[in-house]
């Protein structure tokens, strides 16, 4: 089988430390111009990258000294937007281009995650991402009214339910319940409209989601877990895992111990990486899935 090179950008941080004072950087521009991010997406699509990407943070940093100030001074991981809004724009000015978002279950719902990212899969037709994330900035958490850092293995426990949360409220309108008869009138078929009725240690949902199905059927799901835990978690989580910039050896460690995961819950991890039947795989054979797993 012919193997396939899928190529994204990271947004993360292009316009902060320091990197907004690069020659051509935000020519005529200070973040967040909507009109320099629907310039990057073009130049993306035309490049054929596959997606672009941007990690997330909900506080600023505070770590300097104890204050946040030279974050502010100097721009560390500050100022930072919510990429969907942004996302929405750049689908609009191209046609091909995926977008990988992300949110953290530390603090969310999934019942809002889940019917935000099903929105943003109409609106960009197809080509949205959610990068699972957990969160372990004491800013993030002050913002969320947590006096201290939730335990690590909490952390990921949460995640997993957090998603399989998320997946059963994507599956909770099948695929044709939509009617739209003007003969008839009929909108929806209600026996293909399911509840959830989901008890579990952090969430209690009852669904259905009051969406229609999206175009994927349910986002792509990133992860990168590197923990013992976290990559039981990405197993869990994840149609493409993000692999750590370290040594190579390393990066073999980490990729025996992701299949060694994958195969623990009972798939194939290679027939998981070449074909996508990861947990999220889609209800619709049509849909447009990202379907390795891959470093980056």
């Amino acid at each position: 089988m012919t193997k396939r090179m899928h190529l994204a950008f990271d947004l993360s941080y292009i316009h902060m430390d320091g990197r907004w004072r690069m020659p051509g950087a935000w020519p005529g521009g200070i973040y967040p111009d909507v009109g320099a991010f629907e310039e990057i997406a073009r130049l993306a699509e035309r490049g054929l990258f596959d997606m672009l990407f941007s990690g997330d943070g909900t506080g600023v940093p505070s770590t300097w000294q104890g204050s946040r100030d030279a974050a502010v001074r100097w721009g560390i991981s500050w100022p930072r937007q919510d990429l969907a809004p942004l996302a929405v724009a750049m689908s609009r000015v191209t046609r091909h281009l995926g977008f990988g978002i992300t949110y953290s279950t530390t603090f969310m719902h999934p019942y809002y995650l889940a019917r935000l990212f099903n929105s943003l899969d109409h609106v960009t037709g197809g080509r949205i991402a959610f990068n699972v994330i957990t969160s372990t900035r004491r800013s993030d958490y002050a913002n969320y009214g947590y006096d201290d850092i939730v335990d690590h293995d909490e952390r990921y426990d949460r995640m997993e339910e957090f998603i399989d949360v998320c997946r059963a409220l994507w599956n909770s309108v099948e695929p044709d319940a939509m009617l739209w008869d003007h003969a008839t009138g009929l909108v929806g078929e209600p026996a293909k409209v399911h509840d959830v009725e989901h008890a579990g240690r952090f969430f209690k949902v009852s669904g259905p989601l009051n969406t229609p199905p999206s175009p994927q059927g349910m986002p792509v799901l990133l992860q990168a877990g590197g923990s013992p835990r976290g990559v039981r978690a990405c197993a869990h989580v994840a149609d493409m895992a993000f692999g750590a910039d370290m040594p190579l050896e390393l990066q073999i460690a980490q990729r025996k111990a992701l299949d060694e995961a994958v195969a623990a819950l009972g798939r194939d991890p290679q027939q998981w990486a070449s074909s996508g039947s990861s947990p999220a795989s889609s209800r619709k054979p049509n849909a447009r899935r990202l379907r390795s797993v891959s470093g980056c």
